[in-house]
């Protein structure tokens, strides 16, 4: 599978957001009750995206003890690992893998707080540092 179809798609980081939310793993039907934004996602479809991000090795599994049919979904990778992921991705489809454009793209028409201003600016220097 190419590099890009290993990311998760906008449905699928509604799962992913679900279980990063949480302290331990979640079955099905518990992602389901939990996702945010009173998701209109049926049983059925959260079920066809948690197979995606298995496929994708985004996500694992443990089979429940007591119930062989109830599975227990955790992600594999943290939320700061993919989204670096998805904006280099970003980056890559969108601005020739020029990540300084895709941000200037973001920020050029932002009004800024002056916490956000000290953070970018953080960010530069310790850049500048590497």
């Amino acid at each position: 599978m190419p590099r890009e179809e290993m990311l998760p798609s906008e449905s699928e980081w509604l799962i992913m957001e679900t279980l990063w939310n949480c302290d331990h793993d979640l079955t099905s039907s518990e992602i389901t009750e939990r996702l945010p934004g009173a998701s209109s996602m049926t049983q059925r479809m959260v079920r066809v995206l948690i197979n995606r991000l298995c496929k994708k090795g985004l996500l694992s599994y443990t089979v429940d003890p007591h119930d062989s049919r109830v599975y227990h979904y955790t992600a594999t990778k943290g939320r700061d690992e993919l989204r670096r992921e998805k904006s280099k991705a970003f980056a890559n489809s969108y601005f020739g893998g020029n990540t300084a454009g895709a941000a200037f793209a973001f920020l050029e028409n932002e009004k800024l707080t002056k916490e956000q201003i000290a953070e970018l600016e953080a960010i530069i220097k310790k850049s500048k540092k590497q």
